[in-house]
């Protein structure tokens, strides 16, 4: 047989495309399938790698200015619960006034319980009590991602170098992601 690009005696065949060459045309494939533009992926296989590595890479960096915040986290900050200093228990809101049960009879003669209100100008007055000022729960925040001194101590109104320094750090360290940190008063 003879070379497919000359008129030489061949010597093997392609091993990839099973044309005949002679050495001049190919060592263990054949010059046509050793040319970089036949290995090369097609223009729309490229294009579509291309797109998709693009997409990755967008997701990757949303991912990292953005992180997802998992299940009942709440971004790291513990908030405080909402307690309205004007109310007073045993007092009705509307009238302020002080709810005394008494007993009245039924139709069958049983005494049922009911509820009338006294205006607080003829109830007894209340013997003074200790007041007790209950002592407010410490402010934790959990550190997250992108979580500075300067920035934790501008959110909660404190200086960085006291928040710092109530957790046994300085404003120096690097804050290690995860931990809770007590925010002064």
């Amino acid at each position: 047989m003879r070379c497919y690009a000359c008129e030489r005696q061949d010597t093997s065949p392609c091993q990839r495309c099973g044309k005949n060459y002679c050495p001049d045309h190919g060592a263990d494939l054949c010059a046509v399938c050793l040319d970089p533009v036949v290995a090369a992926p097609s223009s729309s296989t490229f294009r579509v790698a291309l797109f998709a590595l693009l997409g990755a890479s967008v997701l990757a960096l949303w991912l990292l200015v953005r992180p997802p915040g998992l299940p009942g986290d709440g971004g790291g900050v513990v908030q405080e619960p909402d307690i309205s200093p004007d109310f007073t228990p045993g007092l009705t809101p509307d009238t302020g006034e002080s709810p005394t049960p008494t007993a009245t009879a039924s139709p069958d003669g049983s005494p049922q319980p009911t509820l009338t209100l006294i205006p607080d100008d003829q109830t007894p007055a209340p013997t003074a009590e200790p007041t007790v000022t209950p002592t407010p729960a410490p402010i934790e925040h959990v550190v997250v991602t992108g979580d500075t001194w300067n920035g934790i101590a501008a959110t909660y109104d404190v200086d960085a170098a006291t928040l710092a320094s109530t957790n046994g750090y300085s404003v120096a360290d690097v804050l290690p992601l995860g931990i809770t940190l007590i925010i002064p008063r």
